[in-house]
């Protein structure tokens, strides 16, 4: 067993937690030596399991089989497929790291029957928040945490200067505060850009700049411009690759074998032959409206979804090298594509991974049940064209017609 917690808990492991927390919550400083950190770790939607522990560098006591790492330098780890746990870890993996630990078991047993898709997200500074415009940037998160339903606290390593915001909450309502979020930090100085002023419109060939993406409005497409999610920076982990690879929770630096294997894996498996380019973008006042066609019903919902990346980008600079899948179900076949594209939207904002083919895996049209697969990399500034980022799926005027049957959102 676990001693007992030595501090207090984030307000957003409560949030999921309940109650008065978790009583084997405790955090220690990580070790990492020439050979890596000597940790055996089991990536899972709670966090990093750990299995074993080396005699070297010489971890804290508190670091033992059966611990949960959850967090590190304030980063949460709860609720990440298995590549964006990889990254987030490895993106703040140093020597003196602090890292968040609980009892597994006592953690497995607060989150029993808990859907935790969706339900964090942790949005990194373009620099560190200093000390004098802290309390003033805590008041304006707490009025915007009020504003959009979701919670959102500071986050950094102990004895810093905050580095980044947790929202917790809602998924749908997480959604929405992240592309609120970008225009608070913008102003504080800690992020870039935000949406033009309420009633304001921008004309063509304005920017803005959130989190370091900037969107520039396209006329020739009688584009709309969005507001951006706040997108985390792509730089030094462009920097660790160019360098030879960024070193992993247990390893030693600059071996990207285990990359290089992912993205031959990911190209191997991507659907052969001609790539489709069956959809087009039709105008509307207020929104874009993707139009997609295919010589069956699979093909065409897989076109609408490779639309939707092509909206946001030149799909053309996009590589295969790394691959997302996403599931879906709706209570009608309208409903249950606009989930599969809420999906994919998700998907985007929490891993960055555009897609420039996606497949259909599996399809039960009588129960309404679908899995995609989408084949791409992560979206770079230094290597893609900034399109218009897609704010929110919506239902207005969808449709699916078929030669039998014509399904709308009515």
């Amino acid at each position: 067993a676990m001693p007992a917690a030595t501090g207090a808990s984030p307000e957003w492991l409560l949030g999921l937690v309940g109650g008065g927390g978790l009583q084997s919550l405790q955090s220690c400083a990580l070790r990492k030596g020439d050979g890596g950190a000597g940790l055996d770790l089991e990536a899972s939607e709670l966090g990093y399991l750990v299995e074993a522990v080396e005699p070297e560098p010489g971890q804290d006591a508190k670091l033992q089989p059966g611990t949960m790492v959850i967090a590190i330098e304030g980063a949460p780890l709860i609720g990440l497929d298995e590549d964006a746990l990889a990254g987030v870890f490895g993106d703040r993996f140093r020597d003196g790291a602090s890292v968040l630990l609980v009892s597994a078991e006592e953690l497995r047993a607060a989150l029993a029957g808990q859907s935790l898709h969706g339900r964090l997200a942790h949005i990194p500074f373009s620099q560190p928040c200093g000390e004098a415009s802290r309390a003033t940037l805590q008041s304006d998160l707490a009025t915007f945490a009020k504003h959009t339903g979701v919670a959102a606290e500071l986050c950094g390593p102990a004895h810093s200067p905050a580095s980044g915001v947790v929202l917790s909450g809602p998924r749908e309502k997480l959604i929405a505060a992240r592309l609120e979020l970008g225009a608070l930090l913008a102003h504080h100085g800690l992020g870039a850009g935000g949406a033009a002023p309420r009633g304001e419109k921008r004309s063509a060939g304005d920017s803005v700049e959130v989190g370091g993406l900037v969107m520039q409005s396209l006329p020739a497409r009688n584009r709309r411009r969005r507001s951006a999610a706040a997108m985390e920076e792509e730089q030094a982990e462009a920097e660790e690759d160019s360098a030879g690879g960024a070193p992993g929770p247990g390893g030693a630096e600059g071996d990207n074998g285990d990359a290089a294997e992912r993205a031959k894996a990911a190209a191997d498996s991507a659907p052969e032959g001609k790539e489709l380019h069956q959809y087009e973008y039709m105008d509307h006042t207020a929104d874009v409206v993707l139009h997609s066609w295919g010589t069956s019903l699979t093909e065409a919902i897989a076109q609408v979804c490779v639309c939707f990346f092509s909206y946001m980008t030149d799909l053309e600079r996009l590589d295969v090298v790394t691959s997302v899948e996403v599931e879906a179900s709706g209570h009608d076949m309208v409903d249950m594509l606009y989930h599969l594209l809420d999906e994919f939207l998700f998907s985007f904002g929490t891993t960055f991974i555009m897609c420039r083919r996606v497949e259909i895996l599996e399809f039960d049209e009588k129960n309404l049940r679908i899995k995609a697969k989408g084949w791409g990399e992560k979206f770079s500034l230094e290597k893609h064209p900034q399109g218009t980022e897609i704010k929110a799926i919506t239902m207005h005027q969808m449709k699916i017609l078929t030669p039998t049957t014509l399904t709308t959102e009515e």
